[in-house]
């Protein structure tokens, strides 16, 4: 368009000054089709002999110049607009390794859109297949270099995709059934065209777990040595992907035990991530999540919801609650609910989610109250309004990449837990292929991956029950004492309970899988010892699991920062390094008061060296950062956002005794502490010194 602009200018500028340069030498007679020929000759550079060598008007000089270059400019940009798609299709059909994406037919915002702009961004190979070759995001994308071939389904279209050297395929479209058909079209094609042993990978997009299920059984049965199609839910991915970043023990409000979660608005991610919450149940302590679930139409959504997971009370109350959630009324919605832990917000779009998101967070500083992580689903992502504790999840920014779509980057831990059960069951005489559950990972059905996924990410949550955490690395993990793997035992037979009620399955004094039927969903002590023992080794096997995603399980240990300790800064570097060579299996995790200077420093000091804090709140957040200088400002909103923990308490002395009794050690500048500083810096006394 711009191309078009800036001729139709020159050409007026031209038909301008033509008229200025003949009326000298009578060309009073010429009319306004007159300029206009002579206009258009300059196109193909042919000037009027009679005006050579007289002083020309400048907009003749700019448009003698101007309209010939601007139409070779346009005549080459034309040829490769005809020309560039062809070339980059016979390129990739040489080259292959090139991504496959097929999406929505219009707008240039979905999850397709964003995935091909992200390979592109990253020097990969794109090869659209859209349904509407018009759309905005295909323009975009074709802009920045993917080839496009039209998504008619006919023969000749797929044969323009080059399957046999593709690197995958992704069925990004949120209509499910349409993602279906071109993946069993894409699937025939591959039979046929693929190399047997490097089969094409399939990514195909459904989002409806009922609908998942019978695709999945319909898939398996295929040819996989040319084909493997592969589910991705994005509602399970941000539920996944939420539930590890976010655990419910990340916040800790003084006196209060329980674990409510507030939910505002009920949608696919927010469903999943009840579900994975509920199916879970690892926590060692007994205590169980309560979701409170506002939304305008609770009853049918209630109603939806207990017909899909009838067992769903048996697990944990959900409560769903009728009425506005419109910002003004989010202050009584808020206190009606029981101190919560977490607050998720999802809406129909990304305005009213973070006006809503907001509105709970100014509730919280208004009373001065120390606030629950507000978690906000954003299509978009970041938002510039957003304070810390505000906590974005959900953008399909994210979500953009094959890897994450595949779950690939978190799925280590689980696939080390599926080999686990291939080797026991090998050891019993099964062999690969013999049901669903004895394939390799790459062939096992998606289902079945799931499962395993939870044990992988409860083990995480285990671990933070026990007060230890995963680090990179390997070597000596924790030793559990005989009390600790009892307990994380009947926890992991809880949450197996929880998984098998999820998904259906009842007690039945026989297994039966067809009929979800199973002996061993009863409580743990009603347990024979040796399916007890299978607890017990599924806790026991932690640490060589770990190890074989090169990762460790270590214990903490936290030190509790008294508030006013003047030397502290000087002393830390000695801290820590005396802490490493005395506690060497152990990681160190410091606590403080963040309104407290020396405190605050401290912890910002450790979390630029990349370690663990807990950060203490004994009022909102957002002001004491708000009166702190620009850098120091930003660097403490990303140390409250990336806090292992927040302790929550009514005032400074109630928060000091909050974090000394949930820490290992203190430091103080008297002989409270377990490690006292002197104001020069000076470690005056420790635990390790003599």
């Amino acid at each position: 368009m711009i191309r078009f602009g800036a001729m139709a200018v020159a050409l007026l500028l031209g038909m301008w000054g033509f008229a200025i340069a003949y009326a000298p030498i009578g060309g009073a007679e010429r009319t306004l089709a007159d300029n206009g020929f002579s206009a258009m000759r300059l196109i193909v550079g042919h000037f009027p002999a009679e005006l050579e060598g007289r002083d020309m008007p400048p907009a003749l000089q700019i448009a003698r110049w101007a309209l010939p270059l601007l139409t070779f400019w346009t005549t080459v940009v034309l040829a490769w607009e005809q020309l560039r798609n062809p070339m980059r299709l016979y390129f990739m059909r040489a080259r292959g390794d090139h991504l496959v994406i097929a999406g929505d037919p219009g707008g240039q915002g979905g999850l397709a859109a964003r995935t091909a702009m992200a390979e592109l961004n990253n020097g990969r190979h794109v090869l659209l297949w859209p349904q509407d070759r018009r759309a905005l995001w295909v323009n975009d994308a074709v802009e920045q270099g993917a080839a496009e071939v039209e998504c008619s389904g006919d023969q000749r279209g797929l044969d323009l995709l080059a399957l046999d050297k593709a690197r995958a395929v992704l069925l990004l479209g949120q209509d499910a059934p349409a993602n279906i058909a071109l993946a069993t079209s894409v699937g025939a094609k591959a039979a046929g065209v693929r190399p047997a042993g490097d089969p094409l990978d399939i990514i195909l997009r459904i989002d409806d777990l009922d609908l998942r299920r019978s695709v999945e059984s319909r898939f398996e049965h295929g040819d996989r040595k040319t084909a493997r199609v592969r589910l991705a839910s994005v509602p399970d991915i941000v539920a996944r992907q939420l539930s590890l970043d976010r655990p419910l023990d990340m916040f800790k409000r003084e006196g209060v035990s329980g674990r409510t979660i507030l939910v505002i608005g009920f949608t696919p991610p927010i469903e999943r991530f009840i579900l994975r919450t509920l199916a879970g149940g690892h926590y060692r302590d007994g205590g169980k999540p309560a979701f409170i679930v506002h939304d305008a139409d609770a009853a049918g959504i209630e109603q939806g919801f207990r017909a899909r997971h009838p067992a769903a009370d048996r697990l944990a109350p959900v409560r769903f609650v009728a009425g506005r959630t419109d910002p003004a009324f989010i202050p009584a919605l808020v206190d009606a609910a029981p101190c919560p832990v977490a607050i998720l917000i999802d809406q129909p779009d990304d305005a009213r989610a973070m006006a809503i998101a907001l509105a709970v967070d100014s509730h919280y500083r208004v009373a001065d109250r120390p606030a629950p992580p507000i978690h906000v689903q954003l299509d978009g992502g970041y938002d510039h309004r957003m304070g810390a504790g505000i906590f974005p999840f959900g953008g399909l920014d994210a979500l953009a990449d094959p890897e994450y779509l595949l779950q690939d980057r978190h799925d280590a831990l689980a696939r080390s837990v599926h080999d686990f059960y291939l080797e026991g069951r090998f050891a019993d005489g099964e062999r690969i292929g013999a049901r669903a559950s004895m394939r390799e990972w790459e062939d096992l059905p998606e289902s079945f991956r799931d499962d395993n996924r939870l044990v992988a990410d409860c083990y995480q949550l285990k671990l933070r029950d026990i007060g230890a955490r995963l680090v990179p690395g390997t070597g000596a993990t924790l030793a559990l004492t005989d009390g600790e793997l009892e307990e994380l035992a009947r926890a992991e037979h809880d949450r197996w309970i929880a998984a098998k009620l999820v998904q259906g399955w009842e007690y039945g004094a026989e297994r039966d899988d067809l009929a979800k039927r199973h002996p061993d969903i009863v409580p743990y002590d009603e347990l024979s010892e040796a399916i007890k023992d299978l607890d017990r080794e599924q806790v026991r096997i932690m640490a060589r699991l770990l190890g074989a995603t090169g990762q460790r399980a270590l214990r903490t240990l936290t030190i509790a920062i008294a508030p006013g300790i003047d030397g502290l800064e000087a002393a830390l570097p000695v801290l820590v390094a005396e802490l490493t060579v005395h506690y060497p299996d152990r990681v160190v995790i410091f606590a403080g008061d963040l309104a407290d200077p020396p405190g605050r420093a401290a912890m910002l000091a450790m979390h630029e060296e990349g370690r663990l804090v807990q950060v203490g709140l004994a009022c909102h957040a957002m002001p004491l950062i708000d009166s702190l200088s620009g850098i120091e400002q930003g660097q403490t909103a990303a140390l409250l956002n990336h806090a292992d923990r927040i302790w929550a308490a009514q005032n400074g002395a109630a928060l000091s005794a909050m974090l000394a009794a949930n820490a290992d050690m203190s430091v103080s500048a008297d002989s409270s502490g377990t490690v006292q500083i002197g104001s020069d810096g000076t470690i005056l006394r420790a635990p390790w010194r003599r």
